[in-house]
């Protein structure tokens, strides 16, 4: 059946009804500020009140920094940002009148006078953020880059290690800028993936001895232990299994290597036939120790979490 349109229902002709984001639940306007990039989010901000207050909230911005940057932000990435956050807000009139873009950091220096983990740039225009909204200042600096945090980073090639990083974030590629301790801060890479990064473990940066107990290790355990090929050089993590002295039969009964002075320490990256897999340290000593290669290898961390172990196995299958 066809209508025509004289046959169609009239309706009065009403006012134009427009709806903006103050009209909206507040549910609904937090998931619209939840996809926000930042540059976004700020202007929006800027607009009322309201608005300011909504996309500045901290839970909201805990959230989004949780669900996108907790596999990668650790706690010494964190440890840098509040030092970062503590001057700013201490110094933060001193710091503009000196460099009206506002940086903290070198990326210039040498060890060890070279302190800083971490680089914060451009941070002038959002100096109010560090004060009132910390967990938005968090968010745009990751996503706009402006925050240089350590991290670690692996080639992907034999042998497989993981080294020290500081990166920052190319929100247009969804990658990552690297620099490294190795190359006295220079630029070493660009469009990092994900998938190539990880949080730093433990709370040194690249020269730092790891210091932990050596004497709960027995054979079997998983552990991340540092080496270097010189000891003027950065500490890189290998992954490595604690093995059984060659006096052993292996026998769970009978073993008695975790009572040893001497572990064993075999690295997963190398074949069982090849002589630099397996290496025997004295678990007394916490200082670098020589092994068959002529690098020396510093401290032990023990992989308690199944997701580091998987992780490893992952990438050397």
């Amino acid at each position: 059946m066809s209508l025509h349109k004289n046959s169609l229902p009239k309706f009065e002709k009403q006012e134009d009804c427009r709806i903006s984001l103050l009209d909206l639940p507040g549910c609904i306007l937090d998931v619209i500020l939840e996809l926000l990039p930042p540059s976004d989010l700020y202007r929006v901000a800027q607009v009322c009140t309201y608005l300011r207050n909504r996309s500045r909230s901290d839970n909201l911005r805990d959230k989004q920094v949780k669900q996108k940057w907790s596999n990668l932000i650790g706690d010494v990435a964190l440890q840098e940002w509040q030092w970062h956050t503590t001057k700013i807000n201490t110094q933060s009139i001193l710091l503009l009148q000196n460099q009206s873009r506002g940086s903290c950091g070198s990326f210039s220096g040498v060890w060890p006078s070279l302190s800083l983990n971490s680089y914060l740039k451009n941070f002038g225009d959002i100096t109010s953020l560090f004060q009132n909204c910390p967990k938005m200042a968090l968010f745009v600096c990751l996503e706009s880059g402006r925050f240089w945090f350590p991290a670690q980073a692996y080639l992907k090639r034999m042998p497989l290690y993981f080294y020290d990083v500081i990166v920052s974030y190319n929100s247009e590629t969804d990658t990552f800028r690297a620099r490294s301790p190795n190359n006295e801060w220079r630029m070493i890479g660009r469009n990092i993936e994900w998938d190539r990064l990880r949080s730093s473990p433990a709370e040194n940066f690249s020269r730092k001895f790891y210091m932990s107990n050596k004497n709960d290790l027995k054979p079997g355990d998983h552990i991340e232990i540092q080496r270097r090929k010189r000891r003027e050089c950065p500490y890189d993590w290998w992954y490595a299994i604690v093995g059984h002295l060659e006096s052993c039969d292996e026998n769970v009964n009978h073993c008695s290597c975790q009572q040893s002075d001497m572990l064993v320490v075999e690295f997963m990256q190398y074949q069982h036939w090849i002589g630099w897999r397996k290496t025997v340290l004295n678990r007394n000593v916490y200082e670098d120790q020589a092994d068959s290669r002529l690098s020396w290898l510093g401290g032990i961390r023990k992989l308690d979490k199944e997701e580091e172990i998987e992780r490893w196995k992952s990438l050397l299958n």
